[in-house]
């Protein structure tokens, strides 16, 4: 099944973001027309940065495929609109994070896409939040470094671990309290 149709849907929303990578053809395809497109070379695994206004909004390690590929588009429509979703509570918990995240995720997982749209939305509020979304069954060495057994799993800091799937504020509380333990 071709997504071109969709995507096409998405680019009207989709503006003034660079994506910076390496050995992602098959995601800069869907873009090159509409976005500034900065290939690098010499890389061993495929990644994508994504940039706003100078800013670096996340990194994606791997390539955003099966169900990871809509949440990387609902980012870049959300970036490009500085457009959150999230709740009072939400945004009062989001405000007292910083630091880096990373998610780990694969393209198969059902639950990973929940837990990326919400952490996609956070460094969009709070610019002292950076965000990596690592794919272990590309980055597998990256996977055994931090102990990832399920995804999805968020570490902030390198220290903070949160296993698995939790609501929205439960994830942020975690992720609060972590950033208070820095």
């Amino acid at each position: 099944m071709s997504y071109d149709y969709i995507v096409s849907q998405y680019l009207a929303y989709i503006k003034d973001i660079i994506l910076e990578g390496c050995k992602a053809e098959e995601i800069f395809d869907y873009f090159k027309d509409k976005l500034n497109i900065v290939n690098k070379e010499g890389c061993d695994k495929p990644y994508i940065k994504v940039y706003k206004d100078g800013r670096l909004y996340f990194s994606y390690y791997g390539i955003p495929a099966v169900n990871e590929f809509w949440p990387f588009l609902n980012a870049l429509v959300r970036i490009s609109n500085n457009v959150i979703q999230l709740d009072e509570k939400e945004k009062e918990l989001a405000s007292n994070i910083y630091g880096n995240i990373k998610l780990f995720v694969t393209p198969d997982c059902t639950k990973c896409p929940i837990t990326a749209e919400l952490l996609y939305q956070l460094p969009i509020f709070n610019s002292n939040i950076s965000l990596e979304i690592i794919d272990v069954a590309t980055y597998e060495e990256l996977g055994k470094k931090y102990r990832v057994l399920n995804v999805p799993k968020i570490i902030l800091n390198e220290k903070t671990e949160i296993p698995g799937s939790f609501p929205p504020t439960i994830i942020l509380k975690m992720l609060a309290r972590g950033s208070e333990q820095h």
